[in-house]
C-alpha cells in the first residue's frame, strides 16, 4: 500500500495560454499538465470527460492524445473513475494520466501498480460530490427539462464562474458558483453519495499533484480569469511543473501551508467534523437514504431548507 506523504511544496499559479486559463475551472494547470504529459510521450493514455446530451450527464472517455482533452471545468457529478480504469486497463498504452477525487487516488494507484502500469495522478480538494440525480433535480428546480438540454458545465469559462446550461432553442442559463438552487441542494445532503458523509480528505497527498481553488480575498476580489493553488507531492510532479515553466507553459510562485489552510479551511476541517459529529452524520445519512424522506424533502427548496433545520436539531 502507498501511504500519504507530506507535500514537497505549495504553489499558486496559472497557465500562460489565456484561452486555456479561462476555459478551465481555476487557472488551468490541471488541464495543461494533462496535455503536457501526453504531448511529451512519457504517457500515452489519459481520461477526459464529455457531456452526453442523450443521457444528460458527463461520462469518462479514454484518450491517447493531447488534442482529445476536453476542457470542461470542474465536474460536480459523482463518477466512479476507479471502476472505469479497472474496465479499461487493457486499452492503456504507455501508462496513464488520471484526474480523480482524493477518495479514489489510493485505489487507482494501487490497482495500476499491481498491473505494472505507470501512472501520473492529478487530484483536487473536494467538498463532496453530488449524484447525477442531484443534477437532474437541479434542472427541475430551475424549471428546465432534461430533453431540452444540449450541453452543460458545472464550472469553467472564467473564475469562479458557475453552472452553465445550453438549451436546444439556443438560449443559455447561467447561475453563479454556489448560489441557489445548487447551494441549498448541495447543503441539504439529500443527493450526497454515502462515502462523502464520512470523508476526511482535504485532498490526496498520494497524488502527484493536488489542485485547489485559491479562496483568498485577493483572488476573490480581483481575479476573474483563474489561478490554481496546488500541492506538489512527488518528485515526478515537481519535475513536470518545472519543465512546463521552462517551456513557458505556466507561471507560478511558491507559497506555504498557512496560505493553503486559509484557502481551504472548510475542507481541512472535514476530519474534525467526522471525528466529533460522526453519530449525527450517520443519522443524516440514514435519513437521506430513506426513500420516503428523500422524496418528501427533495420536492422544492423550502422542503430542502426545512430538512437542513431538522438535521441541526437532531
Amino acid at each position: 500500500m502507498i501511504e500519504q506523504r507530506n507535500p514537497l511544496g505549495y504553489y499558486i499559479g496559472h497557465v500562460n495560454d489565456i484561452q486555456h486559463r479561462i476555459k478551465a475551472s481555476s487557472g488551468g494547470i490541471g488541464t495543461m499538465l494533462q496535455k503536457h504529459l501526453l504531448s511529451s510521450g512519457k504517457y500515452g493514455t489519459s481520461i477526459t470527460f464529455c457531456f452526453n446530451a442523450e443521457k444528460c450527464m458527463y461520462e469518462a472517455k479514454l484518450i491517447h492524445s493531447a488534442e482529445e482533452v476536453n476542457i470542461c471545468g470542474s465536474i460536480y457529478q459523482d463518477i466512479d473513475i476507479t471502476q472505469f480504469v479497472s474496465e479499461h486497463t487493457k486499452e492503456i498504452a504507455n501508462g496513464i494520466v488520471v484526474s480523480c477525487p482524493p477518495c479514489q487516488v489510493s485505489a487507482i494507484r494501487n490497482m495500476l501498480y499491481r498491473e505494472n502500469i505507470p501512472c501520473f495522478i492529478i487530484s483536487f480538494c473536494c467538498s463532496g460530490q453530488t449524484t447525477i440525480d442531484g443534477t437532474w433535480r437541479y434542472y427541475k428546480l430551475l424549471g428546465i427539462k432534461k430533453k431540452n438540454i444540449v450541453h452543460m458545465q458545472y464550472r469553467g469559462n472564467g473564475w469562479p464562474s458557475g453552472i452553465q446550461i445550453w438549451m436546444k432553442d439556443g438560449s443559455r442559463k447561467f447561475c453563479m458558483n454556489y448560489t441557489d438552487p445548487w447551494k441549498t441542494l448541495h447543503a441539504s445532503k439529500l443527493y450526497r453519495p454515502k462515502r462523502c458523509f464520512f470523508c476526511t480528505f482535504d485532498t490526496s497527498r498520494i497524488a502527484d499533484i493536488s489542485l485547489a481553488d485559491p479562496w483568498l480575498d485577493k483572488y476573490i476580489q480581483y481575479d476573474n480569469k483563474g489561478n490554481t493553488l496546488f500541492l506538489v507531492n512527488t518528485t515526478e510532479g515537481l519535475g513536470a511543473i518545472q519543465q512546463m515553466q521552462a517551456s513557458d507553459l505556466l507561471s507560478y510562485e511558491e507559497t506555504d501551508y498557512a496560505i493553503y489552510c486559509a484557502a481551504q479551511q472548510n475542507n481541512l476541517s472535514k476530519s474534525d467534523r467526522v471525528r466529533y459529529h460522526k453519530k449525527r452524520l450517520q443519522r443524516t445519512q440514514k435519513l437521506t437514504s430513506n426513500p420516503f424522506i428523500h422524496y418528501l424533502f427533495s420536492r422544492n427548496l423550502f422542503m430542502m431548507r426545512l430538512f437542513q433545520k431538522l438535521q441541526n436539531r437532531l
